[in-house]
This record gives C-alpha cells, sequence and structure tokens, in this order.
C-alpha cells in the first residue's frame, strides 16, 4: 500500500470513534502545554535577568585593570601587570576583540550656575565611543577634535543642587521632586575644580556636548571626556606627590604615581624593590575592551585573568544565570514530562482497544495481501496523528496560557512593585518545534506495543472469531 493511502485509514480510522480520539489528544494537550509553559518560565527568567544585567553594563564589555599573578599559596609569581600603551597594543592583538581605549579617571568639585556639585569623570578615546556602545538621547558623541568637552550620563544633573534652595528645604541632590530633565544639561558649560597634591586649585571650563541615553545605568552618573584632556588635568592632580615621600622620611621606601592618586610603600610588602623610586604617572587606571559577541567576552575575560590582569564584564556573570536556569527549565520541563508520560500511556491504551475492536479487520487485511510493516505503519501512523493534533492544540493552549501569564505579571510590577514590566514566560522558535516533535515522538513511541500485537493477529482465528 502506498503511504498516502495508509494514512487517509489511520486519519479515518481515528474519526470513526470522535469521543475517544478527542479525549485521548486531550492528554497529549495538556501533557505539551505543561512542558512549553514550565520551560518558558525557565527561559523568562534568564532573558529577565540578561535584560536587567544589560541595563547596568554592555555584555560585550570587559574593563581591564592592573594585576599580578599568584601562585596557590598566595604569592606573586612576576611582576604587577600594568595599564600602559604597551599593554593596550597587547589587547588590541587578541583575536575578537574590535575596540580598546585607555581609561583615565578623575573627580572634581564642579558648577553648574547657582547650582554645585560632584563629578566622576572618565577620560576615554573619543575615536572609540560608538565601539563601545556609547550612544546618545541629546546632543553627540565626542570628537577627536574636540576639547574639554564631555558627555554627560543621564543621571549627572541630578549631581547639582542649589544651596538656597536647600536651606529653604529643598533642591537636596536625588530627592525624588527635584529629578530633572537629563536634556537641561546639554550646551551648558560645567565650571571644574581640582586640587593638586601640593595644595593648588585649578579651575577648568568643561562643555557638555552631549547627554548619555538611560540604556547603560553603569553609565549614568559619569561624565566622559577626552583621554587627552583627562590626562592634563589629571596630570595637574600630581604635581605635589613627592611631598608625600617628604612628609613620611625615611620610612617611605617607594612612591608610586598611579592613575587614582599616590601610593607610599614602606618596603615591607613582599615584592619591594628597595630605594627604587616608579614612576607610573603616565599608567592608565584601566583599559576598556569590547568583543564581538558575549561568548568571546566570556573566554577573552577568562584570558586576560590568566595572564595576570584584573578583568571583569557583566557576561562573566551569565555563567551563574545560565546554570540556574538550565537547572529550572530541568525541574519544571520535568514536572510537565509526567503529564506527558501519562498521557502516552492513554494513547496505548487507546490503541491496545482499537485492536480488540478491528480485530476482524486486521485478519481480513491479512487475507487481502496487506503486509506486515503496512499493518503496523496504520497503527503507528494513527498513534502518530494523535500526538501531532494533541500538539499543535497543546502549543495553541502554551501560547495562550503564556500571554495571561505574562499580563498578569505585568500588572503585578507596575502595580505592586513600580518596575518596568518584563515577561515571565518566554516561548522561542525552537521550543515551539521541540515540543511538536517530542508529541509526535510520544505518539509513536505509545503506538509500538499496540503495532505489534496488530501484527501478530493471526487472520484465521481473527476471522472465525467474528
Amino acid at each position: 500500500m502506498r503511504k498516502r493511502d495508509l494514512l487517509l485509514m489511520a486519519n479515518k480510522n481515528l474519526w470513526r470513534r470522535k469521543a475517544r480520539t478527542i479525549l485521548t489528544c486531550l492528554g497529549v494537550v495538556i501533557g505539551t502545554a505543561s512542558i512549553v509553559v514550565m520551560i518558558s518560565l525557565g527561559i523568562g527568567l534568564r532573558v529577565s535577568m540578561e535584560k536587567s544585567m544589560a541595563q547596568w553594563g554592555s555584555l560585550n564589555i570587559i574593563n581591564v585593570h592592573p594585576g599580578m599573578r599568584y601562585d596557590e599559596n598566595g604569592n606573586p609569581t612576576g611582576e604587577e601587570k600594568r595599564m600602559t600603551d604597551e599593554t593596550v597594543e597587547e589587547l588590541k592583538a587578541i583575536p575578537g576583540v574590535t575596540a580598546v581605549s585607555p581609561v583615565y579617571n578623575i573627580d572634581g568639585e564642579a558648577q553648574l550656575g547657582r547650582k554645585k556639585g560632584y563629578l566622576s569623570i572618565v577620560g576615554i578615546d573619543p575615536a572609540a565611543m560608538e565601539e563601545l556602545e556609547f550612544t546618545v538621547s541629546h546632543g553627540r558623541l565626542l570628537t577627536p577634535e574636540d576639547r574639554f568637552a564631555i558627555v554627560a550620563g543621564s543621571q549627572v544633573i541630578n549631581n547639582f543642587w542649589d544651596e538656597r534652595a536647600a536651606r529653604r528645604g529643598g533642591g537636596m541632590m536625588g530627592e525624588g521632586p527635584q529629578q530633572q530633565d537629563p536634556a537641561e544639561l546639554l550646551e551648558q558649560r560645567i565650571r571644574l575644580t581640582i586640587r593638586n597634591q601640593a595644595g593648588n586649585e585649578r579651575k577648568q571650563n568643561l562643555f557638555v556636548v552631549g547627554i548619555l541615553d538611560e540604556t547603560n545605568m553603569d553609565r549614568s552618573w559619569q561624565v566622559y571626556g577626552s583621554i587627552h584632556d583627562i590626562k592634563r588635568m589629571r596630570d595637574f592632580m600630581m604635581q605635589g606627590a613627592n611631598s608625600s615621600k617628604q612628609m613620611l622620611g625615611p620610612m617611605a621606601k617607594e612612591v608610586i604615581i598611579s592613575g587614582g592618586g599616590v601610593m607610599v610603600s614602606t618596603g615591607r610588602a613582599s615584592g619591594s624593590r628597595g630605594n627604587r623610586r616608579e614612576d607610573r604617572s603616565n599608567d592608565y587606571n584601566s583599559i576598556m575592551v569590547r568583543t564581538k559577541d558575549v561568548a568571546q567576552t566570556k573566554e577573552i575575560s577568562k584570558e586576560l585573568r590568566e595572564r595576570g590582569y584584573n578583568a571583569w564584564s557583566m557576561a562573566d556573570s551569565l555563567e551563574g544565570i545560565e546554570n540556574t536556569s538550565r537547572t529550572m527549565q530541568a525541574i519544571l520541563g520535568g514536572i510537565g514530562g509526567i503529564t506527558l508520560f501519562v498521557a502516552a500511556l492513554g494513547i496505548t491504551n487507546t490503541m491496545i482497544m482499537s485492536i480488540y475492536e478491528r480485530t476482524r479487520e486486521i485478519g481480513i487485511m491479512k487475507v487481502i495481501g496487506a503486509s506486515f510493516a503496512d499493518i503496523r505503519s496504520i497503527f503507528l501512523m494513527e498513534a502518530a496523528l494523535i500526538g501531532l493534533f494533541g500538539g499543535i492544540l497543546g502549543l495553541g493552549l502554551s501560547y495562550g496560557a503564556s500571554e495571561i501569564i505574562n499580563r498578569i505579571s505585568a500588572d503585578y510590577i507596575q502595580r505592586g512593585m513600580g518596575g518596568p514590566a518584563t515577561n515571565i514566560s518566554v516561548i522561542p522558535v525552537w521550543l515551539a518545534g521541540f515540543a511538536l516533535v517530542f508529541s509526535i515522538f510520544i505518539g509513536l513511541a505509545a503506538g509500538l506495543y499496540p503495532a505489534s500485537r496488530a501484527i501478530r493477529v493471526s487472520p484465521m482465528v481473527a476471522i472465525r472469531n467474528e
């Protein structure tokens, strides 16, 4: 018999007894929906946490800081890995790295009109800003031609407060009613005050050319300027660093001038090199690295730590989230799988009952020349069709249940927790395809035993008994 004829016969046999077929399919529907919805909750948890992490920093950015290798006893095994121009070139040569920028950090008091505040300023390479995923909601990014221009985070405007308004009972930094529109800072001049180690003071005007969007919370309270401008201000702040050594007198063995300030060593730490003075005034505070994708980020971050650098990215936290998500999906999918297993028993029972009812039909088919393979195929196709129909309906039920769950959760989050709405049930295409194929497989597996019984029916005995 042709496969098409077998399929049509199997479909016709199923609908002879509609009630029994529908009830059997219903078990597959419930089982399929249970598995899909349960697994979708685990996927939704992972997606939600990834989105939340992405708001606090890009998953493709690695922040590299000075570091050192240590043996299993905690003793240093080599020199400290410093942040220099050679380091920048080393990082650029790593396969998978798409952009690198050295970073300087300084802080200072600031004034915006009558308002006072405090700024945390990051100096980076303007040419690399776009590659490093900087995006603006107002204005533009920095260009290499800019001089003492800055791009401000979305919350920097709230770093400023009016002292006179504060004395009247309002206007303090960070208070809800005083939250201001970030766009108000665009094209404004901020007067920055910095001081060096010798106690001298310098004022510098900074012009705001852009406001960063709110997608990256890690950058929302900082301002970004050209690394060359920030280095000039930082060099001024480092002037007079030798006075720290003079104040400690003979106790001071080494003065290390780094990006974040001045560290005076007494020479007692492991790795001290006597009376030598090590000048690190040109060392960067850190280096920002962008990779092609999240997988590359995790690999390169691990490689940098093995080289002795202190490297970290938001993607490093993904492994724990993914493990938790996989565990939840396995547990929830297992719970749904029990329901589908019960449905498989229902299919087996239905097919066995069908054999008893169709013994004469099976005998006649054998007498007129139907092969064992034909009879087996008919019963397997019937079982597979039950799985297919149940899988399709179960998948539709899953999408409906997922939509209801997401709407209820969104309403709860917005009203009860005040946070942004997020889907806690996510059904990707691969999960829908897997559910459909798995339900058909369950039907086939459940039909194997009844099909084997059907081909063992003796045609003469079947006809005589009927």
